[in-house]
């Protein structure tokens, strides 16, 4: 039952934001502000968080910023609120324009998919951990698949053994064309944090564990800029997969039927939507987004999928090893560093 007229608290509204903040965002860079003003949270980019050397047309940006859209609605429809969702009402300028907007139109009880969601929030996280040998059930696959078009996009599996196999290529070519990049490297080295408390970017340990050698098919981006040789060609890559034991996750590609901004924002609200259904299932989910970093392998990797639409996203799915203990949570900023309120306007 809907109930209009909008009676809301202002602890809600900042509920929503803290919780918009605890979206998954390239180098955790958290690239959105958000406006508060009559009964609507506006988003907006913040530009002076961009990585413009990996990023260059904003498209992760984008991405980054529909994640924490999705979290924001979702936080208020857990609260009992019924919200409209606005996407560009002043049109794709990322500089000034509201990318999004969140408008409180009266109460309507939660589902009971949406509380789940809700309470999965605060245990997302990117989880590096190495996976068991179970596989995704179809049923798995199924509600993830099911999460991804409700938000307008759509989620093709890698299950294929050529398909894997020339995507563990991509991977590595990205790897090493960003290893031995200057700019890249000194751009990722920017986003490296040694305070344990600095409430933005990649924690050192979460970035000397990404650079640790673990057997597995995918390897995920290396944030150390380190040397390493990850195989760069088809027989290299086919041997590692041949080794034993080697990790074989799952692997989920993420697009949508056609690019550009209101795409990308819905990919963003798409992937939020995914690995908080993943999570709720008990999966561990971490992204490779480094084939997608350079336009030459990403439209390659477009190929592995059909040639359906565009691929914004690449996430690696699977059951983690709970003998390992995970990292601790990257932190993220306060709601009184993103959130403006205009009281009364």
């Amino acid at each position: 039952m809907v109930t209009r007229g909008a009676t809301f608290s202002v602890e809600q509204v900042y509920a929503a934001v803290e919780a918009a903040g605890l979206a998954p965002s390239i180098h955790n860079s958290q690239p959105w502000r958000w406006r508060f003003r009559d009964e609507t949270l506006e988003l907006f980019a913040d530009l002076s968080r961009a990585v413009p050397v990996i990023d260059p047309d904003h498209r992760q940006l984008l991405v980054s910023c529909g994640a924490a859209l999705f979290n924001g609605w979702l936080s208020l429809r857990a609260a009992g609120l019924d919200v409209e969702v606005g996407e560009f009402p002043d049109g794709p300028d990322l500089t000034t324009a509201r990318l999004g907007t969140l408008t409180i139109i009266g109460h309507r009880p939660p589902t009971a998919d949406e509380t789940r969601l809700a309470e999965a929030i605060t245990h997302r996280h990117t989880d590096r951990r190495p996976f068991t040998p179970a596989t995704l059930s179809t049923d798995e696959v199924r509600a993830l698949r099911r999460a991804a078009e409700t938000e307008g996009c759509w989620i093709a599996s890698l299950t294929s053994q050529d398909a894997r196999l020339e995507l563990a290529v991509l991977l590595a070519r990205a790897d090493w064309i960003e290893r031995n990049d200057p700019d890249y490297q000194a751009e990722l080295a920017s986003w490296v944090r040694g305070d344990p408390e600095a409430p933005d970017g990649i924690p050192r340990p979460a970035a000397l564990s990404s650079a640790e050698l673990r057997p597995t098919e995918f390897p995920a981006r290396d944030f150390t800029g380190g040397t390493g040789g990850e195989p760069a060609s088809a027989d290299e890559a086919g041997e590692r997969m041949r080794a034993a034991p080697v990790e074989h996750p799952s692997v989920l590609v993420l697009g949508t039927d056609a690019d550009g901004p209101a795409y990308r924002l819905r990919a963003g609200r798409a992937l939020s939507r995914v690995l908080l259904t993943a999570t709720t299932q008990g999966l561990a989910t971490s992204p490779l987004g480094q084939a997608l970093d350079i336009e030459a392998t990403r439209s390659l990797v477009h190929s592995l999928t059909g040639g359906t639409g565009l691929t914004q996203m690449i996430i690696r799915v699977g059951h983690p090893d709970t003998s390992v203990p995970p990292l601790e949570p990257t932190r993220r900023r306060p709601v009184s560093d993103v959130l403006e309120h205009l009281a009364g306007a």
